[in-house]
């Protein structure tokens, strides 16, 4: 049961990054951050009434607090990546995130990748070279240099790079309660404490005449992509369901083409292939 709701997960993932791309052409980033959060705690909290409440331990609190305070950083950064480069020059960088993952235990304690880990990370690096294949007429740095100039890429990057760090909360504070109460109560305090910045982009940059029921869709998308990831993790282990989720990916890359017209589509679809593989390597 399990693959078919990864499978949906992964497709509401990359389905929901094209759908926040579009809207961040009608809207500040910060609206869009803030509705492709807050709009999922009517679903997370129907999730958590159908799995119960759990009883919450004492430290639960401090791990929740710090992942929502990266995670309104790292959200925020990813719309912002999203509205400034193309899809399939941004999504794809969330494969660093295990990446950087292994790159913190192996500096903080002293662990070495084995050879899955070495294989996963080759893998990845060759994909996000890939992406940028025909900057190899600027030299073999070329592709290297693209990332680099690239805003999307680079804060793509240091989404990944926020990611690795505010995964270790996220753990911490699900075996404090549960995952339903965890999603349930991450959406709300995002949604909560996140409000003056949604405030502040509506003064910014005022919405259009209905804009609120596209935003309410762009957090139903989010919600099925969080609901479904959740329902799924109870069928099998986490690293399974978050691998086949970063498949996602190649659903971004797919709509950029289809949706918004970027270009290269055969080179950075193999591009964002390598990267999944690289996951799902790291991930198994």
């Amino acid at each position: 049961m399990w693959i078919p709701l990864a499978v949906v997960t992964a497709v509401a993932f990359g389905a929901s990054s094209s759908y926040a791309k579009a809207l961040s052409r009608r809207v500040h980033v910060t609206v869009v951050t803030w509705a492709m959060i807050a709009f999922t705690v009517p679903w997370t909290l129907l999730l958590l009434a159908r799995q119960g409440v759990p009883d919450v331990g004492a430290g639960f609190f401090a791990p929740a607090a710090a992942s929502v305070a990266l995670n309104m950083i790292a959200v925020t950064l990813q719309v912002r990546a999203l509205s400034v480069s193309p899809l399939s020059l941004t999504v794809p960088f969330l494969a660093f995130t295990p990446v950087f993952m292994i790159g913190t235990g192996w500096v903080v304690l002293g662990e070495t990748p084995d050879a899955r880990g070495v294989a996963g990370i080759l893998l990845i690096a060759i994909g996000a070279y890939s992406i940028n294949l025909e900057k190899l007429r600027g030299g073999i740095l070329g592709p290297i240099r693209a990332v680099a100039t690239e805003p999307g890429s680079r804060l793509m990057l240091l989404v990944a790079l926020i990611w690795s760090v505010s995964a270790t909360f996220d753990k911490a504070a699900v075996l404090e309660s549960s995952p339903a109460f965890y999603a349930a109560a991450f959406s709300a305090a995002f949604g909560v404490i996140y409000s003056p910045a949604l405030v502040w982009g509506l003064r910014r940059k005022p919405a259009p005449r209905g804009t609120l029921p596209r935003l309410a869709l762009l957090g139903g998308i989010a919600a099925v992509m969080i609901v479904c990831q959740y329902v799924a993790i109870q069928f099998a282990l986490a690293s399974y369901v978050i691998a086949l989720k970063r498949a996602g990916m190649l659903v971004s890359v797919l709509l950029g083409r289809f949706l918004f017209g970027e270009r290269r589509l055969g080179v950075r679809l193999a591009g964002a292939a390598l990267m999944t593989a690289g996951v799902l390597v790291l991930s198994t």
